[in-house]
This record gives structure tokens, sequence and C-alpha cells, in this order.
């Protein structure tokens, strides 16, 4: 059972700038330097959102979806209504 009172831990990969927990960042420099970051989700935004759900696929996904910008998250735990909620974005997808 997830203890509702810490947020779960989301991997982002990809291009384009996003914010996170009301920090800016530009995914692009992260993916290419560190190859991604792992961080608490509180809340995400950005153009637009593509939800992986096999790690496999995440590790390997830019070299499938070369759009710009595009943000990638994946959740060991997978991602529940409640947290969805907290990715803001016109454009969300799940691959």
């Amino acid at each position: 059972m997830q203890n509702k009172t810490r947020p779960k831990v989301v991997l982002l990969k990809g291009n384009g700038p996003i914010i996170i927990n009301s920090e800016m960042m530009e995914l692009i420099t992260i993916t290419l330097s560190h190859g991604l970051v792992g961080l608490p989700l509180e809340e995400l935004r950005a153009e637009k959102v593509i939800i992986v759900k096999d790690l496999d696929a995440f590790w390997d996904i830019h070299k499938t979806v070369k759009e710009k910008p595009a943000c990638f998250v994946y959740s060991y735990d997978g991602l529940e209504e409640e947290d969805l909620k907290k990715i803001h974005s016109d454009d969300i997808s799940h691959i």
C-alpha cells in the first residue's frame, strides 16, 4: 500500500523544457549528460508527455519517438489516477 504523504518517484528523459516540482529544467541537457533524472512527482508541466509503461522501452524510447519537444515518463510503481492528476500537458499519451 502506497504512503499517501510521499510522492511517487518518476524517471524523466527527453527534450524540451519542463517544469517539475516548480523547477524549470531543460530535458535535453539532462538526457545527453546523464541519460535520465529521477525525481518525486509532485507536479509536472510539459508541452508533450509520453508515459512509458515498460522500463526496457523507456531506455530506448528516444530512438523510436523522434517528436520534439517530448517528455518521457516512467515509474517503477506505475502511475495511478492520483499521480496522473499531477501531470499537466495538452498532449499526454501512453506507450
